[in-house]
């Protein structure tokens, strides 16, 4: 009786090569090193943050950064820094190579929010995600809700008055720290 060798699975985070952006927008002072540290962890290599104050929420600081890395590397950011309950960020990894990107939306009072990206960075829901939510509601007013839960509603109103500081700059002349 002969056996035949099965090669082990593969793991589908690692294969290939993805980038992103992390955009950290609100994190107190006193954790701002070890954020830091968490993130070149994950990334495999040192990076220079660059902080600036947070005018919606005194005492905390904003960052941004571009990264490159194997695909699922925004998952990992996500999953490190939704650890930091205290934050406010966004991690979004291009789609890439005929595979959906992943937008991640965190705040301490929403938890973390995941979605699959396309490659015009539109939110992709699909069949089943709609089968569910037409199942499960009895009325027009629970489909809606249930879509607006799957297209992150509450995370984009959450974080939009941070966007609205990263485009206008409302802070230029406020003080910024290296970490």
């Amino acid at each position: 009786m002969s056996s035949l060798h099965q090669p082990p699975a593969l793991s589908p985070v690692g294969i290939g090569h993805s980038h992103g952006s992390l955009t950290i927008y609100s994190a107190p002072k006193s954790v701002l090193t070890h954020i830091q540290w968490s993130i070149n962890e994950v990334l495999g290599r040192p990076h220079e943050l660059q902080w600036n104050s947070q005018p919606l929420s005194p005492g905390c600081y904003r960052t941004q950064l571009s990264w490159n890395g194997a695909l699922g590397t925004g998952a990992k950011l996500a999953s490190n820094l939704r650890g930091w309950h205290y934050l406010k960020f966004e991690v979004y990894e291009a789609a890439m190579n005929g595979s959906d990107g992943s937008l991640y939306m965190f705040t301490p009072e929403l938890g973390l929010f995941r979605s699959n990206i396309g490659p015009h960075g539109d939110i992709m829901i699909n069949e089943h995600q709609l089968n569910s939510a037409l199942s499960h509601s009895i009325k027009d007013s629970e489909v809606v809700v249930e879509i607006e839960k799957m297209l992150g509603k509450q995370w984009n109103e959450s974080l939009e008055p941070y966007r609205r500081v990263e485009i206008d700059g409302i802070d230029e002349a406020a003080g910024r720290i290296s970490v």
